[in-house]
C-alpha cells in the first residue's frame, strides 16, 4: 500500500519535473501505480524481474498510447513518467558497490541485471508503439 502511495508520488514527481501539462497530471499518477501493482503481481506469479518489467512496461506504454490520443498530447508525456518505477536504480547502485568493495563477479552480475532491466523497459515502450500502430492504424502525426 504504502509502496503503491510512492510510485504514484514518485510518477507525478517526475512528471512535475518534465514540466507536463497540468491536465495530465492524475493520469500520469494511474500510469505509476499501474506500472507497480503489475510489476509487483508479475513478481509475486513467479517472473523474472527483466521479464516482469517488460510486461510492466508494455503495459503503461499501451495505456500511455490511449491517453495520448484521448488528452492530444505526445505518448511521452504518458510513458516516460509512467516508467520511472521500474527503472533498476537500486540494482545499478549495488553494483558499483561491490565494484567498490572488489566484489567483480557480484558486481558484473547485478550490472548485467540493470542493464536487461533497462533493455526490457525501453523493449516495453517501443513494442507497444509498434503493436498501437499495427493494431490499430495509428500513424506518427495522425488526429484519429
Amino acid at each position: 500500500m504504502i509502496a503503491s502511495l510512492f510510485s504514484i508520488l514518485a510518477t507525478i514527481a517526475v512528471g512535475v519535473l518534465y514540466q507536463i501539462p497540468p491536465k495530465s497530471i492524475l493520469p500520469i499518477g494511474f500510469l505509476g501505480l499501474i506500472a507497480h501493482l503489475l510489476y509487483i503481481g508479475a513478481l509475486d506469479r513467479g517472473l523474472n524481474v527483466v521479464v516482469a518489467a517488460f510486461l510492466a512496461s508494455l503495459c503503461v506504454s499501451l495505456i500511455s498510447e490511449g491517453f495520448a490520443r484521448q488528452f492530444r498530447m505526445p505518448v511521452t508525456v504518458f510513458a516516460v513518467p509512467g516508467v520511472v518505477s521500474l527503472v533498476p536504480g537500486s540494482s545499478a547502485y549495488m553494483a558499483m558497490r561491490d565494484f567498490v568493495v572488489h566484489e567483480n563477479v557480484t558486481g558484473i552480475s547485478m550490472l548485467l541485471e540493470a542493464a536487461f532491466i533497462a533493455g526490457a523497459i525501453a523493449s516495453g515502450l517501443v513494442m507497444a508503439g509498434v503493436v498501437a500502430r499495427a493494431a490499430w492504424g495509428w500513424r506518427v502525426g495522425s488526429r484519429h
